[in-house]
């Protein structure tokens, strides 16, 4: 599915007189247009009188009334249509796009508030608009929509409403840790560190979420064959820096996780099954966060890449920022002429060398990216600012308190409750495969795919901690993480990890046993820990081997 870009969302205020500056601005939009010309129009931009106050954060909703113009632009908006309403007819879901909150962590203004780019063919019709919004220096705003690219006689005509503007106060960045000791759990699942946020993270083709959408050309249908589930956990593995033979991190003997190739390796050039391979993270902030969307975030990994991969020339899948995996990485590591390179919505010419990465060796890599602001990421390894990368949104709807579906309309204004009975089907984890079953067919547009590209060029490598916020980070507060390390990032352990705490709450005992031998008979991942691919027996007698040994 291509996913829309928040196009029509428009910083303006009263066209009027200069007035007092407000902390909330409603602007009437009334009468402006995108004309209905055969050819394609100027850009349209406008500034306002009104001015609206300095600000940490900015929340903006625009969901004006329009009417198509011109005998194509008639033909699809026949009567005046929320706006949110006419985006839905081209994607389901996607009047989110309306809507937007952006932290200004100066407080000052001019300050950016969105650049985004709508392109593709939608119902037969290409177009492409370039939207973007500004506070200008004295606190007027400005927005503009530009590179107008539409068939002739299509149009859009606001007959009503407008944008509301609000200055607001951002609540504080919320900050989730996975640390990979022998299963995909938080830091706060876990119980290692109850503060962390709720971040979860499971395997896209987790069998739980149900049939797993088609490769190229299939995005939003089922192959006629079905994808087989569970196939990133076959491929990847838990286990310690010890037992996969890499070096300890900081002197520390700690968890990993070996990721999976981004395809099938026993049908490598099978395009939909492609599609389920990797992990989604649902950063699970909703409840804290007034959007739907995540336009300022920083990601921190601790990262190994292996000799083969290196010397293979391979890719490195870090984030594919839709919700189901269903196009190419978006930021990726390349490894060109024995050096590694990071590009973000970048082609591996214009990528980022990265000369500190090395093979074999730990490294910790931050993304600090102001996608709202900046239109950019900064790129910064072992806390060392590099340079900078394209930048984007991610999807970060649903919240954990009231599972909705993703079907917001005018008529549906909070969404389709999901099921107890569907949500606890999933494990209370939204799907990146299900569509509402009504006639919205609007999908939970809620997670974010990691270790995943619908081409399947990512290789495997071996992960020690990970973490994300919905900020971006500042300079000295990434400088702060400095470089990897065996006890965490935000939450550290207070010592190495100890394999034989199966349970992971502190204590090595008989109950970890137990949990053990329950792992086993389940096939979970966390219990292959003799580093050899595949559970089987002499699994039991690593474990036990490891438990005798103590921690």
């Amino acid at each position: 599915m291509f996913r829309l870009a928040p196009l029509w969302v428009v910083v303006l205020a009263c066209p009027l007189a200069a007035a007092a500056q407000q902390n909330q601005v409603l602007v009437d939009f009334m009468g402006e247009s995108i004309l209905s010309l055969p050819t394609n129009p100027p850009d349209v931009i406008v500034t306002s009188n009104a001015t609206v106050f300095s600000s940490p954060g900015y929340r903006f909703a625009f969901n004006p009334t329009v009417l198509g113009t011109g005998f194509l632009g008639f033909a699809f908006v026949p009567s005046p249509t929320p706006l949110g309403d006419v985006i839905n007819r081209f994607s389901p879901g996607q009047q989110r796009f309306l809507f937007g909150a952006v932290r200004n962590p100066p407080g000052t203004v001019p300050t950016d508030l969105d650049t985004e780019t709508l392109s593709g063919t939608f119902s037969g019709i290409a177009m492409s608009f370039t939207f973007e919004q500004e506070v200008l220096a004295d606190g007027r705003c400005r927005a503009g929509i530009r590179n107008i690219t539409k068939p002739p006689f299509f149009g859009l005509n606001v007959t009503a409403g407008g944008a509301l503007i609000d200055t607001w106060v951002p609540p504080v960045p919320v900050r989730s840790e996975f640390q990979f000791e022998g299963d995909l759990r938080s830091v706060r699942q876990s119980l290692a560190a109850p503060a962390s946020g709720p971040a979860k993270m499971r395997y896209l083709d987790d069998s739980a979420f149900g049939p797993i959408l088609g490769g190229p050309g299939q995005e939003n249908g089922y192959p006629a064959v079905a994808t087989p589930h569970n196939v990133t956990e076959e491929q990847s593995m838990f286990g310690t820096t010890a037992s996969f033979g890499l070096p300890a991190i900081g002197g520390v003997v700690d968890g990993v996780y070996r990721t999976s190739p981004t395809r099938n390796i026993a049908d490598p050039e099978n395009d939909a099954k492609k599609r389920g391979i990797g992990l989604a993270l649902w950063p699970a902030n909703r409840d804290n966060w007034p959007e739907d969307r995540n336009g300022q975030w920083t990601m921190v990994w601790d990262i190994l890449i292996p000799q083969d991969v290196w010397n293979a020339s391979g890719k490195i899948a870090l984030v594919e920022d839709n919700h189901h995996n269903n196009a190419a990485a978006d930021a990726m590591i390349h490894i060109v002429a024995g050096q590694a390179r990071l590009g973000y919505w970048r082609a591996e010419a214009d990528s980022l060398a990265l000369p500190q990465v090395q093979p074999g060796q730990w490294f910790r890599l931050a993304l600090s990216n102001d996608h709202y602001r900046q239109f950019s990421s900064r790129v910064f390894v072992n806390g060392q600012l590099l340079g900078s990368s394209g930048s984007g949104w991610v999807y970060a709807s649903c919240k954990v308190s009231e599972p909705r579906w993703g079907d917001i309309s005018s008529a549906n204004p909070t969404g389709s409750v999901v099921l107890p009975v569907t949500w606890s089907g999933w494990g209370q984890f939204p799907s990146p495969w299900a569509f509402s079953p009504n006639s919205a067919n609007a999908p939970m547009a809620a997670t974010i795919c990691l270790f995943a590209d619908l081409q399947g060029r990512g290789e495997s490598v071996y992960i020690a901690n990970f973490a994300y916020t919905d900020e971006a980070m500042s300079d000295s507060a990434i400088a702060a993480l400095g470089g990897p390390s065996g006890l965490g990032i935000f939450y550290p352990r207070g010592g190495t990890f100890c394999p034989a705490d199966f349970d992971h709450n502190g204590t090595r005992e008989v109950a970890d046993i137990f949990a053990f031998l329950a792992a086993w008979f389940a096939g979970s991942a966390s219990a292959d820990v003799d580093g050899i691919p595949g559970i089987g027996v002499p699994d039991i007698f690593a474990f036990l081997s490891l438990w005798f040994a103590g921690c």
